[in-house]
Parts: C-alpha cells; sequence; structure tokens
C-alpha cells in the first residue's frame, strides 16, 4: 500500500505538449505561458514530458529544463507528475531525483522501450526508479506502444512497493482498469489512458484521466466529469460522443502532435509545432480551423449543461 496521500491526483490531468521554437528548441517561455493557460482553464495536474510531451524526443538536459519551467510557474496550484521513463534504467533514476529536487510532485514511466524484455527485467527497472526519489511514483501501462503488457502478477508485485501510488492504464481493454483498481484497492489511483473512453474508464472504477487530447479541449474534459461526478450519466454520454468526434478528426491529420499544438496556437498560445519525425500542421488549414472552431462552439454549449 502507497504511503501517500493521492487525494490530489483525483481530477483532469493534462498530458503537457512540450513547446518549441521556430529553430526546434525547447520554449521555456512558451512553457511557463503554457503552464498558466491550464491554471486559468481550471486544471488542477499536468503530466510533464509523456507521450504527448515527446518525452523521447528530448534529452535529458531538456527534459529537466521543461520540468524545472513547468514546476516554477504552477507552484502550488496544480500537481505536476513527471513521466521519467527512458530506454535505460540510470537515466530514468537520474530524471527521477531530479524531479523531486524541482519540486515534482510524482513520477511515472513506461516500461523499457525497443528491447523486448520479461517481467523480471521491468520489475527491477520501475524498482530502481522508485528508489531514485521519494515520490508518489504512477506506472504507466501503454503496451500499444511498448510491447509490453503489464499483467496481474507484476501489478501485484509492484504493489508492495509503497512508492508505488497508482497506474496510468492505457491498454484498451476497459476491464484492465476494473482489475487493477480492485486489486489496489481505494487508496490507489487509476488514470484512464484513452481518451475516448474516457467517460467508460470513470464508470469502470479509474478515479481520473490522463490525456492528450485534454490540452486541446480541458473545458469538455472538465464538463465531462463534472457530469459524471454528478451522476448525469446521460449527458456525459452526449459530451463524450462529441469529443470522441473531435479526436477521430484530430486523428485524421497528419501527426496528432501537430493537429493538437495547432489548436492550442489558434487558441492564442504558441508552443510551436512538434519535432520530427511528427509532421506539423498548418494553421491555415481549412480543417483545422473547422475543428477549432467546432471544439469552440462545443465549450459555449456545454456550459448550459
Amino acid at each position: 500500500m502507497s504511503k501517500y496521500d493521492v487525494s490530489r491526483f483525483r481530477n483532469v490531468t493534462v498530458a503537457l505538449n512540450t513547446p518549441f521554437t521556430k529553430s526546434g528548441e525547447v520554449d521555456l517561455a512558451a512553457a511557463r505561458r503554457l503552464t498558466r493557460y491550464y491554471i486559468n482553464k481550471g486544471i488542477k495536474s499536468l503530466y510533464v514530458c509523456g507521450s504527448t510531451g515527446e518525452g523521447f524526443l528530448l534529452d535529458s538536459r531538456e527534459r529537466m529544463a521543461v520540468v524545472e519551467a513547468v514546476k516554477e510557474e504552477a507552484g502550488e496550484q496544480m500537481a505536476v507528475i513527471v513521466h521519467v521513463g527512458c530506454p535505460d534504467t540510470r537515466h530514468a533514476a537520474e530524471l527521477a531525483r531530479h524531479a523531486q529536487k524541482a519540486g515534482a510532485d510524482a513520477t511515472s514511466a513506461v516500461p523499457c522501450v525497443y528491447y523486448h524484455l520479461g517481467e523480471e527485467s521491468v520489475y527491477r527497472h520501475w524498482t530502481v526508479i522508485t528508489e531514485a526519489a521519494d515520490l508518489p511514483f504512477f506506472i504507466y501501462n501503454i503496451p500499444q506502444l511498448t510491447s509490453f503488457n503489464l499483467s496481474m502478477e507484476l501489478f501485484e508485485r509492484m504493489l508492495a512497493n509503497e512508492r508505488v501510488a497508482g497506474v496510468k492504464c492505457s491498454s484498451e481493454p476497459c476491464h484492465d482498469i476494473l482489475r487493477f483498481k480492485q486489486a489496489g484497492g481505494e487508496d490507489f489511483i487509476v488514470f484512464n489512458g484513452p481518451d475516448e473512453q474516457y467517460l467508460a474508464g470513470r464508470l469502470m472504477g479509474a478515479d481520473a484521466g490522463i490525456g492528450g487530447t485534454y490540452g486541446s479541449m480541458p473545458e469538455l474534459y472538465l464538463k465531462l466529469e463534472d457530469l459524471i461526478r454528478r451522476g448525469e450519466i446521460a449527458k456525459a454520454q452526449q459530451l463524450q460522443i462529441k469529443i470522441t468526434q473531435f479526436i477521430y478528426r484530430l486523428c485524421s491529420f497528419p501527426s496528432m502532435h501537430g493537429a493538437c499544438k495547432t489548436i492550442i496556437r489558434l487558441d492564442g498560445v504558441d508552443i510551436g509545432d512538434p519535432r520530427l519525425p511528427f509532421l506539423p500542421v498548418d494553421e491555415k488549414d481549412p480543417a483545422i480551423i473547422s475543428l477549432y472552431q467546432d471544439i469552440r462552439n462545443a465549450v459555449e454549449e456545454t456550459k448550459k449543461w
């Protein structure tokens, strides 16, 4: 059982896009502006340098600088979860130590990527990361990208570690959420990962969600969470359908990273384009302009709900 109070993580957590300058360098000033943008929207926690944040396209120095800038701007107004996953354990542990030094509220990591490793290797990898920082640690299970699926056997071994406070469940079967929550218990946080099944994940036992498209339409996810907490499930279903339609449209562009960054730019915060190999999306593209306008219309419409 985790030794930490995890109550502040039970909310809509935006997976933060990492801003870049026109020359492709990390834009720390824009990272601060983006953090403030989400504070003003009502977001209470951020997930930094993960899949959405292009963490694997950043070197360690850049990742550390982003964490410092975001935490400095967020202060105590937001919980900052830092993804420290790396192909090698040594660098992941180094990032975890830095996250604690920078004032982060939690760490998280995928299993080792590229190499197809067994459960014992992943267990040791995650354990070393938890030993590097006295912070809540959230397992990140995303088998469609890592080719490693968290088994119940390994999950139960990790539960014995008092620093393991939860899991981000991005595997596609909703019943994974149910199994992890039942095994983890009330004080263990399960985050829904797939944005298109936020409602389903919450109904299956997820305490909260972490998602990449949350950043493009934060008001809609905050409203969705509000409807769920109020028990207005029929309205929540209507909103989830609308959100999912927007997600499908985001997926129609050359890269979702590029599309999400352009949506945010159209809403007033220029965070640049993604790094290659992710492709940019032109802000003058009629399809992205139409999508942005439809999102804003949905935000206005659902204010009355």
